[in-house]
């Protein structure tokens, strides 16, 4: 999904939860930016294989190869144990329950997504699943 259709989602969804829950300009914030924030890890996926920083180079790249993709890609946001982690966090503050609220909202928009385009394939949702396949079938994985 395009960064500018889970701003425009993140913000109607944010705005709900605001008028609906009573959130804080603060916590509907919170959400808002870790709808769109946990796609860092694109960028951050880029860096790191290509040692390249220029963001749009980052965003060109992955759009093209989104639409070549045959292995999954490992998004370390996007996984179960970080969405665990951040829940975790959430006991010792409060913000992370909302961070939670988004990064959840985001992942359910992915999944929608790649579900309709027949590609839930793409993505990896487990990044121990992902090492232990990653060590099995080495040239299968990124």
């Amino acid at each position: 999904m395009l960064p500018k259709h889970h701003i425009i989602l993140g913000a109607i969804f944010s705005a709900l939860l605001y008028w609906l829950f009573s959130l804080t300009i603060f916590q509907t914030l919170l959400v808002f930016l870790s709808s769109i924030l946990i796609d860092f890890d694109h960028y951050l996926w880029y860096v790191a294989r290509k040692k390249d920083w220029d963001l749009k180079n980052s965003y060109n790249y992955l759009e093209k190869l989104s639409k070549n993709l045959k292995k999954p890609i490992m998004m370390v946001f996007h996984t179960i144990e970080f969405l665990i982690l951040v829940f975790i966090l959430s006991f010792f503050w409060r913000g992370f329950y909302f961070a939670l609220i988004g990064m959840i909202f985001h992942s359910i928009l992915d999944l929608l997504y790649f579900g309709h385009k027949n590609m839930l394939y793409v993505r990896e949702f487990s990044l121990i699943r992902h090492l232990v396949l990653r060590e099995k079938y080495p040239n299968k994985y990124f």
